[in-house]
């Protein structure tokens, strides 16, 4: 599941991508863009700029006065006309080599958005095969079919805000822009502001467990009054939440009412913990998502970094794996991923890693290592799950929880490696 909205600041490139179409070269200008850090591409005629545009995206066009008459009709791409001697003023240059950087960005926000809403519309957006993953596809599908209020339950970081956005995408509300409000802020006055201005389209409560009592007691009234056959146009309402909101109320700092109204229709957002099976294609889609923005191809991921993502318990869910593998990818620099560019942030997460041991045995928390120590990353593995088998008498699912992996990729490892269950 690729819970990026849109791109991160830092996947977009800071420099525009310039195109020269001029019958005589013209190096001050070329000199001049790239000096400020910027990009030239010059060509001598639009045929030749249209064959390097189909590799290399532009993003502003230079074009010699002789030249405009024959640029193609459907050309997309800006385009500023150069004086008789093929000079641009130079004052206005940095302002349109900005203006140039700011349309590439939200092109770019917009392609990412385009992508996201025809993934969530497909069910693409929602990676996962699991069986706790496609029970949440099915009960979002279902959401998405009728007019119930919704509870979405789940971890922090585990995609909540997502499913909401495919409820919404995937309903008969889907042609109207969807409202989201943070329980965390908003007034009891706003929140019954949002209800009234709102009524045809959806509205997402994150995070309702911090909805103060005089909002609860707004949105209680709101629920109430949709029962009633005489009901004015209401907002289909969806509400998320990470807290276990039964002891909340047990404890009084939730209405019972509220919450019996609000969970009309519970959908579970699985932790990454319940489906690890679902990491690689995970991670495959989180780097894939990041190709549009960065205009780059990535060489994927080594097979030592699968597996380090996949031993990991990822206490901070797929917004902590999406975190991670995206600094992996700036450290990686175009490369492929490897364990080297991953381990910094997934240390804190990493269940029972392969003792650094010459011997294999347990060894104390302090020993001086050398060369001679280390063995090929394959043998330790190996090593690390005879381990995990023999604890546990050949049990395999009571493995693969200790080693905080699926039993498919254990089972996978046991037949790669010919392991033997104890």
């Amino acid at each position: 599941m690729t819970i990026a909205l849109i791109g991160t600041e830092d996947s977009v490139r800071a420099t525009a991508r310039v195109g020269l179409v001029s019958p005589q070269a013209n190096e001050e200008l070329a000199v001049s863009i790239t000096h400020v850090g910027h990009e030239t591409i010059s060509c001598t005629d639009w045929n030749e700029l249209e064959e390097r545009a189909q590799s290399e995206s532009l993003d502003l066009v230079f074009c010699h006065e002789s030249c405009i008459e024959s640029m193609p009709a459907e050309w997309s791409v800006p385009v500023i006309r150069m004086e008789t001697d093929g000079t641009v003023n130079e004052q206005a240059l940095p302002a349109l080599l900005s203006l140039a950087v700011e349309v590439a960005i939200k092109t770019t926000r917009l392609s990412e958005l385009e992508d996201l809403v025809g993934g969530i519309r497909s069910g693409s957006a929602m990676v996962g095969n699991t069986p706790p993953m496609r029970r949440l596809q099915g009960a979002v599908s279902r959401a998405a079919d009728c007019d119930a209020t919704v509870l979405i339950e789940g971890p922090t970081g585990s995609g909540k805000s997502l499913a909401a956005r495919a409820i919404h995408l995937k309903s008969r509300r889907c042609g109207d822009v969807l409202v989201v409000k943070d329980c965390g802020s908003v007034s009891a006055e706003g929140l019954s502001t949002a209800i009234a201005e709102h009524t045809k389209t959806t509205i997402v409560l994150e995070d309702v467990d911090q909805l103060s009592a005089a909002a609860q007691s707004v949105l209680v009234k709101h629920l109430k009054e949709r029962t009633t056959s005489r009901a004015p146009s209401m907002p289909r309402l969806i509400a998320t939440t990470s807290a276990h909101i039964p002891e909340m109320v047990a404890r009084g700092a939730f209405r019972e009412d509220l919450y019996y109204r609000l969970h009309a229709f519970p959908v579970m957002v699985p932790g990454l913990h319940e489906r690890v099976d679902d990491i690689p294609s995970l991670a495959d889609a989180i780097l894939d998502s990041g190709v549009s923005a960065s205009g780059r191809n990535h060489q994927g991921f080594t097979p030592a970094a699968r597996i380090l993502l996949e031993s990991v318990q990822w206490p901070g869910h797929v917004a902590q794996l999406e975190a991670t593998i995206r600094r992996g990818q700036m450290l990686a620099g175009g490369a492929a991923i490897d364990r080297e560019h991953l381990i910094a942030e997934a240390a804190s997460g990493v269940a029972n890693v392969a003792p650094q041991s010459v011997t294999g045995n347990a060894v104390a928390e302090e020993v001086v290592l050398t060369e001679a120590a280390i063995r090929p990353f394959e043998e330790e593995e190996k090593f690390l799950l005879g381990r995990a088998l023999q604890a546990t008498n050949g049990n395999v699912r009571r493995a693969a929880q200790l080693l905080g992996i699926g039993r498919a990729t254990l089972y996978r490892k046991i037949q790669q490696y010919q392991l033997r269950l104890h």
